[in-house]
């Protein structure tokens, strides 16, 4: 279109294959053509949808670093094994000791 000297149909195209063109390869052929008006609302709209791309990245990072800190603050107050559970104050969970589960011995306490 920019051989034929169509402005139109090359604006047209511009948006037409709006996620096919690259910025750079439209910002080059409208420098050496003199098509820098034409071009100019594609690149107006290309640079806001960058810009809103780029806020949305930096919300995501702020939100997935005071996450991260926040995980990282729990992390460090908690005990490192059995959470909040001492094994030499409570004792162990299972029935068995030492490994062995206990053996009924025929006893019974009244």
């Amino acid at each position: 279109f920019v051989d034929i000297g169509s402005r139109e149909c090359y604006v047209g195209m511009l948006y037409a294959c709006y996620d096919l063109i690259r910025l750079h390869v439209v910002m080059e052929v409208s420098w050496r053509h003199g098509l820098t008006d034409f071009t100019m609302p594609f690149m107006i709209n290309y640079m806001s949808q960058q810009a809103s791309a780029i806020d949305t990245l930096k919300k995501d990072n702020e939100a997935r670093k005071a996450r991260e800190a926040k995980e990282q603050k729990e992390e460090d107050s908690t005990p490192i094994l059995g959470g909040s559970r001492l094994m030499l104050t409570q004792g162990s969970t299972s029935p068995m000791t030492n490994g062995f589960a206990p053996q009924p011995t025929g006893y019974r306490g009244f």
